[in-house]
């Protein structure tokens, strides 16, 4: 089955971007930078002034005031909490890990142990 081009090309993926790149223009320049000394000493200003202290004698007033805050008692409820319901195997599990003759084996052989007495 012959697809002309134009039709082909107008399914599927598009067709790549062909990009022509640009050649940086090259400037040759023959001055070279000259270095100028100048020697310029910084100027020490001494002044004498003294700042000038005011003593301001005023002290700010405490009111006092005889508010007593309102205590409310209310009662607690207390929050009780629903007791989670305990999966049984991984009970069984935890008990045959912590027997004296499985001490240091991995989960994955407990497991297989706990699964030979296990009962429903």
């Amino acid at each position: 089955m012959n697809i002309p081009i134009k039709i082909k090309r107008s399914r599927g993926r598009p067709r790549k971007s062909v990009e022509t790149p640009v050649e940086p223009e090259i400037v040759e320049t023959s001055v070279e930078p000259e270095i100028v000394e100048t020697s310029v000493e910084p100027e020490i200003v001494e002044t004498s002034v003294e700042p000038e202290i005011v003593e301001i004698s005023v002290e700010p007033e405490i009111v006092e005031t005889s508010v007593e805050p309102e205590i409310v008692e209310t009662q607690k409820e207390q929050i009780i909490k629903p007791v989670r319901k305990i999966n049984k195997w991984v009970d069984h599990c935890t008990e045959v890990k912590n027997r004296n003759e499985n001490i240091g084996k991995s989960y994955r052989d407990v497991l297989k142990i706990a699964k030979l007495d296990y009962n429903k």
